[in-house]
């Protein structure tokens, strides 16, 4: 009986020994990822700001040659653009994209579900349209059951059915 227990308890150490090497590899690809993921990042970043620096330098060039200009003719000086990533702009214009088209879908819904509603109103037959309408006006069960010379149930169910 001991020598299964030791045994099961071997196999299990076994078991839990594998379980965490395994999870140390997969943290250990992941985290080899996230550097990567971070170096492009790095490498897009410094990219983004070397071609700013050159906007700035040539923006900075260019006031100091369009003020001789500017002095001549007078004009207000050109204004300065700020530079955006493209890929920050790209993102924010989906982003955008997306809000707009849920919002054209939830205001196309609920015209459809308001004409089926008002379609369903007029659809109904005669008897099931007076029976609302009477429902609507106040009367109880009863006075609309002896109004329309029906059973209480069947005013009950179709009441029911139809709110």
């Amino acid at each position: 009986m001991e020598k299964r227990q030791d045994q099961l308890i071997r196999e299990m150490d076994d078991a839990l020994t594998l379980y965490l090497v395994e999870i140390k590899e997969e943290n250990d690809r992941f985290i080899k990822e996230l550097t990567k993921v971070k170096q492009t990042e790095l490498k897009n970043n410094e990219i983004n700001e070397s071609t700013l620096a050159k906007m700035e330098k040539v923006e900075e060039k260019e006031p100091s040659q369009k003020s001789s200009v500017d002095n001549a003719n007078q004009q207000p000086a050109v204004e300065t653009k700020t530079y955006i990533p493209k890929m920050k702009v790209e993102n924010a214009y989906k982003k955008q994209k997306a809000m707009t088209v849920k919002q054209k879908d939830s205001q196309d819904f609920q015209k459809e579900v308001e004409n089926q509603g008002e379609n369903n109103k007029s659809s109904l037959p005669d008897f099931e349209q007076k029976v609302l309408n009477l429902h609507q006006e106040g009367k109880t069960i009863d006075e609309i059951a002896k109004i329309t010379q029906k059973g209480k149930t069947e005013i009950e169910l179709l009441i029911k059915f139809h709110a």
